[in-house]
């Protein structure tokens, strides 16, 4: 049942392969590095965008020049989509590092070629089950409100958001999953790799509105699941679909917050009912109430039963051996 803690699949079998590689404490210290780097030069494209959006809305009288306040209302707002697109700067910082200071593969990473597509599939389908019903236990308990279709003429900005989900979903299991397990696992134990990634995760999100107790230990989970996915499937094409499809699902489709994030477009409305904050999250959207823990739960002891692809794989070795 445990054999994904006792056995390095091929992607981290691949890895140990690396020129670099740093001990434990060098390389959670090269990663907060690597954070800083990408913040720096994310930033740069958000702030000028956010400088001219504003502009742009006092010249046209959207908002008025006279409250700042309001001002940077309408630049969170407006700036949602730009964020999404500008985590492909993750992705590619983290594809950098591994191949030209670790020295690692693509391969090692997760990017496989065989089933890369099928991958994929199978994992916008399992990210949408995964969020369906914890939008479905939230509406069965009374604590999540159906308000209606909401699309209208916003197909065009639904598809885009779409888009821009499959960047971001993939920047963070790249960043998280691809780069930083794997990079630890490959000289640690698996069981290290996973947790640390999956609590460094839900410490990224430490400033985002809404956050709770139950927000963070949720943040956890889906990292110690995404972890699980790509160890099981030896593969990040699925955990970015699982990721992606998340995301999406929650905002767009059932017009939820996510992870406090609020999308301008959603197919449908789901309004949380002011007592229900325990399970539909309140102000951090679903991942911050139990629907969501209990899904997780499930959701890791599922991937924990499937059998892992195992080819070529290589028993972890015993304690102070890999060190």
């Amino acid at each position: 049942m445990f054999d994904v803690f006792k056995k390095y699949p091929p992607i981290v079998v691949e890895a140990k392969k690396a020129k670099f590689k740093p001990a434990y404490p060098l390389q959670l210290l090269i990663f907060i590095g690597v954070l800083v780097v990408i913040s720096i030069i994310q930033l740069i494209p958000l702030f000028i965008y956010g400088i001219f959006a504003g502009v742009r809305a006092v010249m046209n009288n959207d908002i008025p020049a006279s409250n700042p306040a309001e001002i940077m209302d309408f630049m969170n707002r407006d700036l949602v989509l730009p964020m999404l697109f500008s985590t492909c700067i993750i992705t590619i910082i983290a594809i950098l590092y591994c191949r030209f200071i670790e020295k690692r593969s693509l391969y090692s990473m997760g990017f496989t070629k065989e089933k890369a597509f099928a991958d994929y599939g199978i994992g916008l389908v399992t990210g949408f089950v995964m969020l369906s019903a914890s939008v479905l236990i939230s509406w069965a308990t009374g604590t999540l409100n159906y308000n209606g279709f909401t699309l209208g003429d916003g197909i065009a900005m639904f598809f885009v958001f779409l888009i821009g989900f499959i960047i971001q979903g993939m920047s963070e299991e790249v960043l998280l999953r691809g780069y930083l397990m794997i990079s630890i696992a490959g000289r640690n134990s698996i069981a290290l790799a996973v947790l640390t990634n999956s609590v460094i995760f839900s410490l990224m999100h430490l400033q985002n509105s809404g956050i709770s107790a139950i927000g963070i230990l949720n943040l956890i989970l889906f990292g110690i699941f995404a972890s699980l996915y790509v160890l099981k499937t030896n593969s990040i094409w699925g955990a970015c679909a699982v990721h992606t499809m998340w995301n999406f699902a929650q905002g767009n489709i059932f017009g939820i917050k996510v992870s406090g994030l609020d999308t301008t477009v959603s197919m449908f409305s789901f309004i949380p009912s002011g007592n229900g904050k325990l399970l539909n999250g309140g102000e951090f959207g679903l991942e911050g109430g139990l629907a969501v823990t209990i899904v997780l739960c499930i959701s890791i002891v599922a991937i924990v039963l499937v059998k892992a692809r195992t080819e070529n794989s290589e028993p972890e070795p015993a304690v102070g051996q890999n060190l």
